[in-house]
């Protein structure tokens, strides 16, 4: 490393340090945390993780001794001067969302060549439904890739901590811990799909199995408030929209209602746990998506758009204000028209706000706070796969 480097790493470790001393005492009480100590690790390593929590960063941090360089979705770099202290101090990797783009890859691999140690968040988003989310093959190739020790760390209990869809935390218990450890001379024995399907089976969470056995209590207020960007279609009506929640009620207009309590379960409706829901709502997605006709599948009338100006760290400029529609071969956001088969990646940020990529230029879409931009990816993936 240059003099400069030397300098910049020496600020970033003393900023964990303080940082790590300071907050993991009040982390450990707030979330009931239980943070495992990660074994001795000699040289850069790169650790993978997976995804529960806003926080998730801080929470994999208390685990090593030495600092450990993330990798962040592109947004958290607009938001002023926190995000400059946030570079400052602790320098993330950026990561543009629904956007395929090498700069995040190759900024990873300097890092490590430099000694650095990188984490990323093999799912890339955080679980809507309680179940860990797919890992792309990539994940694998470049475990392999950067011939340096892997490390796989597990979360458990988050995500009934903060639900990705709620507007509020609860208090339950929350563990994190190294799964596995894998040496450099066993990923090159290893294929690329091989070293995939072991950070698949390390990072494996089902919440609703665990829950099921352990039966913890997460105390906390408001508990449905913002269900509906998780569950968009009613199992009584099969409307899209049409669902609501306020406080511990989460309700349809056509009279469903249902209550979740502090254990994540629903009562009153047809499904008990929000993955039984959610995998019922996939099967509905399909047939919307193979029934779909020249109407639009889903409407919000209003909107935000905009667009990311730099691939990395850049500037988002307003490009208007409508309704947003999505049809079988084209979405429709204000007056601008983007067909299908010209978005090359779409991914949520946020709880639902949109990033997609078309014809090399990023854009965003966010709405008010129960906006829900999952329904709007769920049914790109879905109408992807058949095209």
């Amino acid at each position: 490393m240059s003099e400069e480097q030397i300098r910049n790493y020496r600020r970033h470790a003393r900023a964990y340090g303080i940082a790590k001393r300071l907050l993991s005492p009040f982390f450990r009480w707030l979330f009931k945390l239980e943070s495992m100590p990660a074994p001795d690790l000699k040289g850069p390593h790169l650790v993978y993780a997976n995804h529960n929590a806003d926080l998730d960063a801080v929470f994999v941090q208390m685990s090593f001794d030495e600092v450990l360089y993330f990798v962040a979705s592109e947004h958290i770099f607009r938001v002023g001067f926190a995000s400059r202290l946030l570079m400052y101090f602790f320098d993330p990797i950026s990561r543009l969302k629904g956007s395929t783009d090498m700069s995040t890859v190759l900024d990873i691999m300097r890092r490590l060549r430099d000694g650095k140690n990188v984490c990323i968040f093999a799912e890339g988003n955080r679980s809507f439904n309680g179940l860990t989310g797919p890992i792309p093959p990539s994940v694998g190739k470049l475990a392999k890739s950067c011939k340096v020790p892997l490390v796989t760390y597990k979360f458990e209990g988050g995500y009934f901590t903060t639900p990705r869809w709620a507007y509020t935390m609860r208090r339950g218990r929350m563990r994190g811990y190294v799964a596995n450890v894998y040496t450099v001379e066993q990923l090159k024995e290893m294929s690329a799909d091989e070293v995939n399907a072991a950070i698949k089976a390390d990072l494996f969470e089902d919440a609703y199995a665990r829950q099921a056995i352990e039966k913890i209590r997460f105390e906390g207020k408001r508990l449905a408030e913002g269900l509906e960007t998780a569950l968009f279609i009613c199992p009584h009506c099969k409307q899209v929209g049409t669902l609501q929640s306020k406080g511990s009620e989460f309700f349809c207009t056509c009279g469903l209602k249902a209550t979740y309590d502090e254990y994540g379960y629903l009562s009153g409706a047809p499904y008990s746990t929000i993955t039984e829901w959610d995998s019922w709502q996939r099967r509905q997605l399909t047939q919307i998506a193979e029934n779909l006709a020249d109407k639009p599948a889903f409407v919000d009338a209003k909107v935000k758009l905009s667009v990311i100006e730099g691939n990395h760290k850049g500037k988002s400029a307003d490009a208007g204000t409508g309704a947003l529609a999505m049809y079988r071969d084209k979405i429709v956001c204000g007056a601008l028209i983007f067909a299908m088969d010209e978005i090359s990646d779409m991914a949520l940020y946020g709880r639902g706000n949109i990033a997609f990529t078309s014809l090399g230029k990023h854009y965003t879409i966010t709405g008010g706070r129960s906006f829900c931009g999952r329904k709007y990816l769920e049914l790109y993936n879905q109408l992807r796969t058949t095209r």
